[in-house]
């Protein structure tokens, strides 16, 4: 394991937590994984010991790592024990199961389909709709995978807000936390196309306040998705 230096603005500490965070959601740390040594880290992520125990002590404290006398530091392999926050940390631990995620996110967004459509308004819909259109307007083959991901999620952003349902906006930002590893390293500017198709037709079924999602409907999505995860 190999860590990048770090360029940030923000405080040392936060930014090595979330450098962590983020190795273990694009799959570069797994369970079980042998961290460098301290200074090691402090050589590679350019920092000085005083933020990287701090971090250390954030990450140990939650059950991200776990520390072994005399053997180092590890990637805990038991998501049970996260004190803090542990259904966000199960579920990275999980998020390798790819085929399980795109199961949990379709089914996900058509209890957040039925959730808008017990508070239905056109104008709730409507900005939802701008959302849309901003994104036919922003999303060009020249930007990068990062930024073709970043306008891609707003869509699904403005979905969830919509649902006006906190447990089902957090539950729903850490899906999708999860997912962006994998939206970026399939973005390609030939897919900007059918992501506006899968977008549109995801808003014509908010606007149809009275039609029942289908089960051949929730089949289409999980293919989808299936399917354009393949072409990665």
């Amino acid at each position: 394991m190999h860590f990048e230096k770090l360029t940030t603005s923000d405080k040392i500490s936060t930014e090595i937590v979330s450098t962590i965070k983020n190795k273990l959601l694009d799959g570069t740390l797994k369970t079980g994984d042998k961290l460098p040594t301290e200074a090691e880290m402090v050589e590679q992520l350019g920092v000085s010991r005083t933020p990287l125990r701090e971090a250390i002590k954030v990450l140990e404290s939650i059950g991200v790592i776990q520390i072994k006398r005399g053997e180092g530091m590890f990637i805990t392999n038991n998501p049970s024990h996260f004190s803090l926050n542990p259904l966000i940390f199960s579920l990275i631990m999980h998020s390798n199961n790819t085929e399980k995620l795109i199961e949990f996110r379709q089914h996900f967004e058509i209890l957040m389909i039925n959730l808008i459509r017990t508070r239905w308004s056109e104008e709730k819909i409507k900005k939802i709709e701008e959302v849309y259109h901003n994104q036919s307007r922003r999303l060009k083959p020249e930007l990068s995978p990062e930024e073709l991901a970043d306008i891609d999620l707003e869509f699904h952003y403005a979905v969830l807000e919509a649902t006006e349902n906190a447990f089902v906006i957090e539950i729903g930002k850490t899906i999708y936390e999860l997912y962006k590893p994998k939206m970026i390293a399939s973005k390609q500017s030939s897919n900007i196309e059918k992501t506006l198709k899968n977008h549109k037709a995801y808003l014509d079924l908010l606007f149809q306040k009275d039609v029942t999602v289908s089960e051949k409907q929730i089949n289409e999505m999980i293919l989808y998705n299936q399917l354009w995860l393949e072409e990665e």
